[in-house]
């Protein structure tokens, strides 16, 4: 019986040793389902809502900081590299003929996180704000708004984007901490008008659910 005690003392105690505190950076991974929508003020919707599920990757680098009661609270920096076109096709105009597509160019978010560490684990809620520029195009229109094929226009626009959700990180060592996240992401309706729908506005936007993966480096570790 006091074997087992002094045993059970030890992992206590190891469990409390763990240490969330410091800097850390990694990559990420994953995938976001949801759908990208455009409205073209000009002629009501057009293209409607849809589908545009997609991988994504990229990189970040945070601070946080462990509380003697165990809550935890940091700040990262997220940069995506990486996400998918979206496209889509014209319904009313130009049925089948006229698509559309969206191109992902750069992004940039803040996080803040807070949650409790227990153990190797740390449960928390993240929300992330930042901003991200998309080329939207328009293949086989010109700029009369006539169908003409292997005619194409673009008109670039910021977006700003938001995730709000959950995740839980582990430390598999006193380095190195793997982790997962689910969050709504989504990106606000802007201007992307070219010369075939002038004066516009011509509105794209996203709304969708993010699954990812993470690998961080935790820098001091002693």
């Amino acid at each position: 019986m006091t074997f087992m005690l002094l045993i059970g003392s030890q992992v206590v105690a190891e469990e409390e040793e763990q240490d969330w505190s410091g800097m850390y950076a990694g990559a990420f991974g994953g995938y976001v389902s949801g759908e990208l929508n455009s409205v073209d003020l000009l002629h009501e919707e057009s293209t409607g809502d849809y589908d545009d599920d997609s991988p994504i990757f990229g990189i970040s680098l945070g601070y946080q900081h462990q509380h003697k009661n165990g809550w935890v609270a940091g700040a990262e920096a997220i940069i995506p590299l990486y996400m998918q076109k979206g496209t889509a096709v014209d319904k009313e105009f130009f049925p089948d003929s006229v698509t559309y597509e969206a191109s992902f160019k750069w992004g940039f978010l803040v996080a803040v996180k807070a949650g409790r560490g227990v153990g190797k684990l740390l449960p928390y809620a993240f929300g992330a704000v930042g901003f991200s520029n998309v080329d939207g195009k328009t293949f086989n229109v010109n700029e009369n708004d006539m169908y003409e094929e292997g005619f194409e226009q673009s008109a670039a626009a910021t977006h700003m984007i938001w995730q709000l959700g959950a995740g839980a990180d582990y430390q598999v060592n006193k380095s190195i901490v793997l982790g997962g996240r689910v969050a709504a992401f989504t990106g606000t309706k802007e201007d992307h008008t070219m010369p075939w729908n002038e004066p516009g506005p011509n509105l794209f936007g996203y709304n969708s659910v993010l699954f990812q993966f993470n690998i961080f480096y935790k820098f001091g570790a002693k």
